[in-house]
């Protein structure tokens, strides 16, 4: 495993999923991996964290994946973070 000093954000409401994408990640690519179980939380995580990458889940409680995904456009400190739905 290399450590490429990379990371990803993962925003999804189901902890088992966080589980696996992040075990999947950290082990096949070495990058550190961060999870938020809200959209708001996830706003937040990368406005502080600045992620290289952000996998997004599409439904998910009080503010879905559209709405975050919109919310990351709107703000200039996140507008330029990849976003995978």
């Amino acid at each position: 495993m290399t450590t490429n000093n990379k990371c990803v954000l993962i925003i999804d409401d189901e902890e088992t999923i966080q589980t696996v994408v992040k075990f999947g990640i950290h082990m096949k690519a070495g990058w550190e991996v961060l999870t938020a179980s809200s959209g708001p939380t996830g706003i937040q995580t990368a406005q502080t964290a600045h992620p290289d990458v952000i996998l997004l889940d599409v439904m998910m409680p009080e503010m879905d994946g559209i709405a975050t995904f919109k919310a990351l456009q709107s703000h200039p400190q996140t507008e330029q973070i990849p976003v995978i739905f």
